[in-house]
């Protein structure tokens, strides 16, 4: 009968599953860590990549809203990851999976040289509280999983209900000091300038050497300067009022009206021009005080050239007032009619602007045979 109770204990003791009562381990597995870069210093932003093989889904009671397809994204304050000397600040922890394979990726940056040692955690517990923003009091795997009581009934394999302790390898952080061979601070040294950069200083220099003796020229020139400039001014004025009054005439000899409508605007334009020619208001002054205006306006400084232009522009207002005061009158029935009639005869129209234009080019001309001219 003993024999009978032994031979059965020894059978339900084999049919118990050994893993559940063992803990699985990453160091059973293929592991194999990376680190990006491969020497690291002070303050370099490193990426730690751990990848091993297990059946165990990590996945499976993990909240579902740090699963981003095949990656768990872990809680960076788990205990695992905080260094209580803050010799390194961990940024970012995920888990990648592919197939069987995972990879545990750790985004970190080292504060101190000398080694940095991660202490054994258990994955499978950070994956379950990888949502959590405070890490939970310890508990057992029972209490956090009432479903492991009676693994029979649950859902997911036993394996997921266990412990994986994961023991990440120590990294080295090197000091620049020791790799560069300094034991002290080292000397200032001069800013060191860029290729070309002399050229360009001493280009500056000599473009502000000329602005100033540009400066300095202007500043002793400047009446001259002022000068030069109301004089360019008073040209340019005067050219405008030559080509208003010039495409006046141009579109006066292109209208067709009468011979005193014509006459009229012959005048109001040529009025026009000797305003501003003189400065002097001409749209009261009288013919026969044309001449004796622009004489007493120039200072009796007009060239022959000039004089001629005014004798002509005096004249075809003499022919003007004439066509316009004249029309229907007694005297411009008298005989011979082409005598004394007013009208244009055949052509004249052409004529008076003919003359009139040269007589604003004449106004406008220096004289070189008497005077100055103006």
């Amino acid at each position: 009968m003993r024999k009978f109770y032994v031979i059965a204990a020894l059978c339900f003791f084999m049919l118990i599953p050994s893993r559940l009562f063992s803990q699985n381990s990453s160091t059973e597995d293929f592991v194999q860590q990376i680190l990006v870069p491969k020497d690291i210093y002070v303050g370099d932003r490193v990426q730690l990549h751990y990848t091993f093989n297990s059946p165990i889904d990590f996945f499976a009671l993990a909240d579902s809203a740090v699963l981003e397809g095949d990656v768990l994204h872990l809680n960076p304050k788990s205990p695992a990851f905080v260094s209580p000397e803050e010799s390194f600040t961990v940024n970012d922890v995920s888990l990648h999976r592919n197939g069987m394979s995972y990879t545990l990726v750790i985004n970190f940056i080292p504060w101190h040289p000398g080694l940095i040692d991660f202490p054994e955690f258990d994955l499978n517990e950070y994956c379950r509280n990888a949502g959590l923003l405070v890490w939970p009091e310890k508990k057992s795997v029972l209490t956090e999983n009432p479903s492991a009581e009676n693994p029979e009934n649950s859902t997911l394999p036993i394996e997921n209900l266990v412990e994986y302790r994961l023991k990440i390898q120590s990294v080295t952080v090197l000091s620049l000091i020791e790799n560069l061979g300094d034991t002290g601070i080292r000397p200032a040294i001069s800013p060191r300038l860029l290729p070309g950069t002399t050229y360009i200083v001493w280009t500056l220099i000599i473009v502000g050497i000329l602005i100033l003796f540009a400066a300095g020229f202007a500043l002793a020139k400047m009446r001259a300067i002022k000068e030069a400039y109301y004089n360019l001014k008073e040209y340019l004025g005067f050219m405008k009022n030559v080509h208003a009054a010039k495409r006046g005439l141009k579109k006066l000899s292109e209208d067709s009206c009468d011979d005193g409508e014509f006459a009229a605007r012959w005048q109001k334009i040529v009025r026009n021009y000797l305003d501003y020619r003189f400065e002097v208001p001409f749209s009261s002054v009288t013919t026969k005080r044309i001449a004796s205006v622009i004489n007493a306006a120039t200072g009796n400084m007009l060239g022959e050239r000039q004089e001629n232009a005014v004798m002509d522009i005096v004249s075809l207002f003499t022919r003007t007032d004439y066509i316009i005061f004249a029309q229907n009158s007694i005297d411009s029935r008298q005989l011979p009619l082409e005598d004394h009639q007013a009208a244009f005869s055949q052509g004249e129209r052409s004529k008076i602007i003919e003359i009139t234009e040269s007589a604003i080019d004449g106004l406008e001309a220096k004289s070189t045979d008497e005077g100055d001219g103006l």
